[in-house]
């Protein structure tokens, strides 16, 4: 669909949530290749946020990059970014939802702590986002919401519960938002190969279950990030306006192979 430096997204700004390393940075660095303004949001590193801006003004041009510190879990804070977003672009074209953070325990060791963080990030500050962004897309946009679901793996029961809601209420916002000329999908990616990837900080058991993920994708991989930043442009095209309140795995066939199984 796309060739290379295609200038697909010029003139379009383009806000990506967590976006400082792995997916959200692959992600802006694909917007940024076919010509896209990047706002490329992060809660604490700045530093990576600097590298990510780098790697976006190193594209195509008329490619651009802006690092936007904000805690997608404080409503102040989302305020603030498109605010900011609105003082330099006027308007947002496409909004991705990437950032997330969880406590990967069993749910009778959770505490109040660990639930208002997970679902303080996926739930309540992808709502508030995404209604900030809307009120900033005067001709119509796309959201997209980065879920990654795994019911199968252990110790995930608080971040699957989250992101099981957000893919919901993108099939709300979706149906809600239609007339608007706005849609909104939900990706959800399975194992991915990344250096930062935050299964390798778990105990040995659930690596070994990963790796067993691994194994049973039909692919026989786990995915590169550019793979799914693709999926991601995709559905930000103009070739995808007929695609709105899906969620569509992107993860080797590992999905279809657990179905079955």
């Amino acid at each position: 669909m796309f060739e290379s430096n295609s200038g697909q997204f010029v003139d379009e700004v383009i806000v990506i949530s967590g976006a400082s390393r792995g997916l959200g940075r692959a992600t802006a660095e694909a917007f940024a290749n076919h010509g896209g303004t990047v706002v490329v949001n992060y809660r604490t590193n700045r530093e990576a946020a600097a590298e990510t801006v780098a790697r976006v003004e190193e594209a195509s041009s008329p490619a651009t990059g802006r690092a936007v510190q904000a805690d997608m879990t404080d409503p102040d804070d989302i305020d603030d970014l498109f605010e900011e977003v609105e003082r330099e672009f006027d308007a947002v074209d496409v909004f991705v939802h990437n950032a997330a953070v969880t406590r990967f325990k069993p749910l009778s060791e959770v505490t109040m702590k660990d639930i208002s963080l997970t679902f303080g990030l996926s739930v309540n500050g992808f709502i508030l986002a995404t209604q900030r962004a809307i009120d900033l897309m005067d001709s119509g946009g796309r959201i997209i919401s980065v879920s990654g679901a795994m019911s199968y793996m252990p110790y995930n029961g608080l971040l699957d519960s989250a992101k099981s809601a957000m893919e919901q209420l993108t099939r709300y916002f979706a149906i809600e938002h239609a007339d608007d000329n706005i849609n909104a999908n939900a990706i959800r990616p399975g194992v991915l190969a990344k250096e930062d990837n935050y299964f390798t900080e778990l105990d040995d058991e659930t690596r070994e279950f990963i790796e067993f993920l691994v194994e049973k994708t039909p692919k026989k991989r786990a995915g590169e990030l550019d793979e799914v930043a693709a999926v991601v442009l995709m559905l930000a095209s103009d070739e995808a306006e007929w695609i709105t309140g899906e969620v569509i795995d992107v993860n080797g066939g590992l999905s279809a192979y657990m179905d079955y199984h």
